[in-house]
């Protein structure tokens, strides 16, 4: 009988002794600043890993669709329990619309673009609002620019000083811009693809009835709102935002309410996409990547 690692060939990072298990959980904030693993950062690696399972193809073919103004869904939930491939799967939404490469490099996507119809995928700007990473009562730098919100960090991930400038004084006062002023922050740089990422992590931070510097409860769960609004009217513009499915991974009593709250503002727009199939498992673990899950339709 042959030893295991003769059968079964162990990725090169565990024949050098050099795997990490923290490397599995995929951080879209690092990939974003260029900071992560060369698994996650490198788009060709990427999806050399990646198994695309049936949810994960139908979903970014809705994006695909989307930021070629061919249709698809403007706004889509990815709502797991803790481990259920929504990073994984918004990493890939990433790759694909800021690639630096031709989509022939990507493994499984250019067969995925052809069956959705298409020719090719529009790259995009990409903004990524990612809950941990900023906390509500501390603004931040971008260079010389101050930021304060959520409102404000979109806006200046989409155009920079220009962009801020659409939403400064919202910024500066913590209130919602409201749905007109982002409309037209999104139409001025579309095609583009907001990832928005422990929402929940971020908003449960607000203390009741007091607002900080990055606005109050309510404000935030007012510009989430009418970003879902703004994006419907932007038809090469999509919003993915990843909510936990577990009220014990929301964590306080401040976190459950500030998931619910979020469930029923996405609820009112959204595609929900659901977890990975049991019968994908197999397949993810062998390629050592990840995988998307399956969709379902939430009717108003």
């Amino acid at each position: 009988m042959k030893p295991w690692r003769e059968v079964a060939i162990p990725h090169n990072d565990v024949l050098k002794g050099t795997f990490q298990q923290a490397e599995f959980a995929a951080d879209i904030s690092a990939v974003h600043t260029g900071k992560a693993s060369p698994e996650y950062q490198d788009a060709s690696q990427f999806f050399q890993r990646t198994y695309i399972t049936e949810g994960m193809r139908l979903l970014l073919t809705q994006v695909a669709q989307r930021l070629s103004g061919r249709g698809g869904e403007p706004v889509i939930q990815l709502q797991t329990a803790f481990g259920g491939g929504k990073t994984h799967t918004m990493l890939a939404v990433l790759h694909i619309a800021s690639r630096k490469c031709p989509l022939d490099d990507l493994p499984g996507i250019p067969t995925l673009v052809e069956k959705a119809g298409l020719m090719d995928v529009p790259q995009a700007r990409i903004a990524v609002i990612d809950g941990t990473a900023h906390a509500p009562g501390q603004p931040w730098k971008h260079g010389r620019s101050t930021v304060r919100t959520l409102w404000g960090e979109l806006a200046w991930q989409l155009g920079g000083e220009e962009g801020l400038s659409l939403v400064k004084e919202a910024d500066s006062n913590g209130t919602s811009p409201g749905k007109d002023v982002l409309r037209r922050l999104l139409e001025a740089y579309a095609p583009c693809v907001v990832l928005m990422d422990e929402l929940v992590a971020y908003i449960r931070q607000f203390p009741e009835g007091q607002s900080l510097s990055g606005g109050s409860y309510d404000s935030n769960l007012s510009f989430v709102k009418a970003l879902t609004e703004a994006v419907k009217l932007v038809p090469t513009a999509v919003v993915l935002a990843s909510l936990t499915e577990s009220e014990v991974e929301a964590g306080s009593s401040r976190g459950v309410g500030a998931l619910k709250a979020l469930e029923k503002t996405f609820g009112r727009v959204q595609a929900l996409w659901k977890p990975v199939a049991t019968e994908a498992a197999f397949e993810i673990v062998r390629r050592g990547g990840g995988g998307g899950g399956g969709r379902e339709r939430r009717q108003d």
